[in-house]
C-alpha cells in the first residue's frame, strides 16, 4: 500500500509540474524572457509549494525580503528528492539554478526548469564540456546581475548527511568575485523520498545562513575555504541530527 501511495503522489506531482511549467514557459517565451521573475514568483513558487503538499509535506522558508539583493552564489546541500521543490518554492528573483544534465530524463521538471532559465551542467566524465560550462557561466555572471544557485555536492549517491564538496562552483564564485550564501535544506530522514521510497508526511524547510565574502580568498587556498563552508553545513546538520551526526 505504501508503494502505491508513493506512486500516486509522484504522478500527481508530475502532472502539476507539467501543467504549471508549460504555462510558465509559454509566458517566458511570449515575453522574450522579460517576465521570468514574475513566473518565478506567481507560477513556479506556488506550484512548487503545491507539489510538496501533494507529496505529503509542509515547508518552512525564510522570507524573501531577507535574501540579498546583490549577486551571490547560493549553494545548498542536496540529499533528498524534495530539494528542488523547496528551492523553487522560495521564488528567488534574478537567480539561475544549475542542474546536472543527468536530470534531462525528467521531462516535466525540464519544462519548468527551462521556464526559470536553468543552466544544465555536464557530468564530471565530460571534463572538457564541463570546463567550458564553468567558463561560460562565469562570463554570464560578470555580464549580468543574476545570482547562481547550485549544489556544492554535485551528483552523488544520496544519503542522510553532507557529502564532499566540489571545487567548480567555488572557482567560479572566486573568479566572478561574488559572495557565497549557504542555504541549508532540512529534510529529516523519515521524510526523505530518495529513490522514490515511501516517506512519512512532515515538515521540511530551508534556512538562510550568513553570507560569506570571497574578497580575501586565494585560489591556492581554495580547498581550505571550501572545507570551511562545508563545515558550516556539517555543524548545522549535526545540530539538527544529534543522533545521526555526519563528518
Amino acid at each position: 500500500m505504501s508503494y502505491l501511495i508513493t506512486i500516486f503522489r509522484w504522478i500527481a506531482a508530475l502532472i502539476i509540474i507539467s501543467i504549471t511549467g508549460s504555462f510558465a514557459l509559454l509566458v517566458v517565451l511570449i515575453s522574450f524572457g522579460t517576465l521570468r521573475n514574475l513566473c518565478a514568483t506567481f507560477i513556479i513558487k506556488p506550484s512548487s509549494r503545491f507539489v510538496l503538499w501533494a507529496l505529503g509535506f509542509r515547508g518552512f522558508y525564510p522570507p524573501l525580503h531577507k535574501f540579498p539583493k546583490h549577486q551571490v552564489l547560493y549553494t545548498f546541500n542536496h540529499n533528498a528528492e524534495q530539494d528542488i521543490f523547496l528551492l523553487t518554492a522560495l521564488g528567488l528573483q534574478n537567480t539561475r539554478f544549475i542542474l546536472s544534465e543527468k536530470t534531462w530524463i525528467y521531462i516535466p521538471l525540464v519544462i519548468s526548469a527551462l521556464a526559470s532559465g536553468t543552466f544544465y551542467i555536464p557530468q564530471k566524465k565530460h571534463s572538457k564540456r564541463r570546463a567550458q560550462f564553468f567558463k561560460k557561466t562565469t562570463k554570464f555572471i560578470k555580464k549580468t546581475n543574476y545570482s547562481i544557485a547550485a549544489s556544492s555536492e554535485g551528483v552523488h549517491s544520496h544519503f542522510h548527511g553532507i557529502a564532499p564538496f566540489n571545487r567548480g562552483i567555488y572557482e567560479m564564485a572566486l573568479e566572478a568575485n561574488i559572495p557565497i550564501v549557504p542555504l541549508f535544506i532540512n529534510v529529516p530522514e523519515e521524510n526523505n523520498m530518495t529513490a522514490h521510497k515511501y516517506a512519512k508526511n512532515g515538515l521540511l524547510g530551508i534556512e538562510l545562513l550568513a553570507e560569506i565574502s570571497t574578497k580575501d580568498w586565494k585560489i591556492e587556498e581554495l580547498d581550505r575555504h571550501i572545507n570551511d563552508v562545508r563545515t558550516i553545513f556539517v555543524n548545522r546538520f549535526n545540530e539538527l541530527n544529534p543522533n545521526q551526526k555526519t563528518k
